[in-house]
């Protein structure tokens, strides 16, 4: 959509039609998760904002436009967390709002896009409040957020919220087969990647990811066996490949998803296709009882690995945990 990737192209019509009407807003919130495009929607809403040609915005032939495109607009800033940082700290904030009051060097506009912006502290925020309830009329400012409830209300009420869902399976589907024509398992990779484009396309990329995975559908059995020898067997798969212990986890949650699924009939939900077959079987052999038992246990160790804690000792009592719960 005008040279920049869109996922939501009517979210962004409506919005384009509003800057080219002359009624658009001073601040924004996109919220949408990360990966699923509402970064590279800011971007072209951007550059609708500085066009040259407001009639037609965003015109692709303007030298904003093009400029805009290249990422080198003197009137477009993205405010990301500095490299040391997690967060976008007061300081960036209040250069912000220097830079604000400054006028638009070649445009009639400026845009500012806070990415993360959900993940400003409470002092950043208000920092950022005190130019939204003053904001200079030529300035948009543009809050890219996860989780809407985690600005300040006073922020929020300020702003226009624009909500970008998770990216349909099926365009991602179609996405990935135009980028990545000889990958396969591409429906797999467009369900697994719950709507988000960017980890879609990373997974085809990753040459890793599938051998991974095969490993771990191989262990399942292990998992939901009542041998509480075997459990050592699922702790050192773990160990084995420690830097993916959480790509590891959430594969066998979404084979677990998929049995419990099959066992109440609703296979077409699934997210595993190509080991359909090989999941209807080992439904066949699996209590419900122990594939929710197993994914219960897996969600409190997914939990668990954040906080730091031994990666043997945990997937042992994630595994324990599973067997004590089929026999209760």
């Amino acid at each position: 959509m005008y040279g920049y990737d869109i996922y939501h192209e009517d979210i962004m019509d409506k919005l384009i039609t509003s800057i080219r009407k002359g009624m658009s807003h001073h601040a924004y919130i996109f919220e949408g998760e990360r990966g699923a495009g509402s970064m590279e929607a800011a971007k072209l809403f951007a550059v609708s904002l500085i066009c040259e040609k407001k009639e037609v915005t965003p015109c692709g032939n303007c030298n904003s436009c093009i400029l805009a495109k290249a990422g080198n607009h003197p009137d477009i800033h993205i405010l990301s967390p500095l490299k040391d940082k997690k967060n976008i700290i007061v300081d960036q904030i209040r250069d912000l709002l220097k830079d604000a009051y400054k006028k638009p060097f070649e445009s009639e506009r400026k845009v500012y896009i806070i990415a993360y912006g959900d993940e400003m502290n409470e002092q950043a925020q208000n920092a950022f409040l005190k130019l939204l309830e003053e904001p200079p009329e030529y300035a948009v400012f543009v809050i890219l957020a996860e989780n809407t409830e985690s600005l300040l209300l006073t922020v929020r009420s300020r702003c226009e919220r624009v909500k970008f869902p998770p990216v349909s399976s099926e365009k991602i589907k179609i996405i990935l087969e135009k980028s990545y024509p000889n990958t396969k398992n591409i429906d797999f990779l467009a369900r697994y990647s719950g709507g988000n484009i960017e980890k879609a396309k990373q997974l085809a990329e990753e040459e890793g990811f599938m051998p991974l995975r095969q490993g771990a559908f191989e262990l399942l059995p292990k998992i939901l066996s009542k041998s509480v020898l075997e459990s050592y067997d699922v702790a050192e798969f773990v160990e084995n490949n420690k830097e993916d212990a959480q790509t590891v986890l959430e594969l066998w949650q979404d084979f677990l998803r998929d049995i419990i699924l099959i066992q109440n009939n609703a296979e077409k939900f699934a997210v595993n296709t190509d080991y359909i077959d090989k999941l209807i079987n080992l439904s066949g052999r699996t209590e419900e009882k122990t594939a929710v038992s197993a994914m219960t246990e897996i969600i409190k160790a997914q939990e668990m690995l954040k906080r730091a804690v031994n990666l043997h000792t945990l997937v042992l009592n994630m595994a324990f945990g599973i067997k004590r719960g089929e026999n209760k």
